[in-house]
């Protein structure tokens, strides 16, 4: 098997996370420089809702293997939140204190909107620090999506499915196969209505439980698709996963979604079970060293404004310095960010969350 089951890290899925954020970085660049690409540079694998919905399901599947078959308590619901609080915030804080720097100095030179990727703080006046505070909270009544980040809805997500995802999980993993897959099916199903009629969060559900259905799949399942099955599986997996970009032309865009998410789970489960696919990527993986795929994704609207900003349209003429330094910029603060708050706070969380048991051990 390419992967024990377990605790181990998989660092196969920290490159999916990496390419995955890469795209979403090039999307966002296209549209804060105001770039006219050809249609399909756009479209397809290289469309940035795709990447969004490939982490939810990844986080789906991520987090189950974290919360394993524990029964449900009110300490380890405490635990499983204290380490998703130690995951999100602490890096999400230091980008949001940069996006507000960021974006205060363009409202105090004057330079209007980022039309392209707008924020809407940029409409505003003054300091609107109500509002700033609730964006700490990414859970809190009254915040904006579309304040400050323009990726934060995401985290809201995040936050948000957190909240009842290790009940979620636990009948998941822990009731007959049947029945776990009847409810991710009802809850892929039930998308359309959950957005309608509850939430436009709730209908995301779906998304996480897929992720957390595959650990349902027994490992003899795996060992007996051969090399041409998984090529087979994989250009499946790829065309589902692209149907996002006509999600606007289906009868529901949840359709669209919900298609990108069984190819989002075909292509995590070929980076864990295909050899030829995990390989590669764990050999990326390593020549990465770590992962920054969380950095990446949050840090980089606020160093594109401020490129775009501090160069004027010297650079949106020539686009390839301004996108070298955009990512040279990006990954440099990942990779501090990942040195002094992501990792200790991550290692915090195990810290404060480790039995009794495993201390004195």
């Amino acid at each position: 098997m390419p992967h024990k089951a377990g605790h181990e890290r998989i660092i196969a899925l920290d490159a999916l996370r990496v390419i995955a954020a890469f795209i979403v970085l090039v999307q966002h660049f296209r549209l804060v420089f105001e770039l006219r690409w050809p249609e399909w540079l756009t479209k397809g694998l290289l469309d940035s809702k795709a990447a969004v919905m490939l982490f939810f399901v990844l986080s789906g599947y991520v987090l189950a293997l974290s919360i394993g078959n524990k029964a449900p308590s009110f300490t380890a619901y405490v635990k499983f939140g204290v380490r998703r609080i130690c995951r999100l915030y602490p890096v999400y804080w230091a980008a949001l204190l940069l996006a507000f720097l960021v974006l205060w100095a363009v409202q105090q030179k004057g330079a209007g909107q980022v039309r392209g990727l707008p924020a809407w703080f940029l409409d505003g006046t003054g300091l609107q620090l109500k509002q700033w505070f609730l964006q700490t909270t990414l859970v809190a009544p009254g915040m904006k999506s579309d304040f400050a980040l323009p990726t934060v809805w995401t985290l809201m997500t995040e936050a948000k499915v957190s909240l009842v995802f290790p009940l979620l999980a636990w009948v998941i993993l822990r009731s007959r196969a049947a029945l776990a897959w009847g409810i991710t099916v009802a809850l892929v199903l039930s998308s359309h209505w959950l957005d309608t009629h509850v939430v436009g969060t709730a209908a995301f559900l779906g998304m996480f439980s897929l992720g957390t259905a595959l650990c349902r799949v027994p490992a003899s399942f795996w060992i007996r698709i051969n090399a041409a099955a998984w090529w087979g599986l994989m250009l499946l997996g790829l065309g589902l996963y692209a149907a996002i970009s006509w999600r606007y032309v289906m009868p529901s865009i949840w359709l669209g979604y919900y298609l990108c998410g069984l190819g989002s789970l075909i292509l995590i489960a070929g980076t864990l079970h295909w050899h030829r696919m995990h390989s590669t990527l764990t050999r990326l993986q390593q020549w990465l060293r770590v992962d920054l795929s969380y950095g990446i994704y949050i840090l980089h609207y606020p160093v594109l404004v401020a490129l775009k900003t501090l160069a004027g349209t010297q650079m949106v003429s020539n686009p390839a310095l301004p996108f070298l330094m955009a990512v040279t910029v990006t990954v440099g603060l990942a990779l501090l960010l990942h040195h002094i708050l992501e990792k200790p706070a991550i290692e915090l969380g195990r810290r404060l969350t480790r039995n009794h048991a495993s201390r004195a051990g």
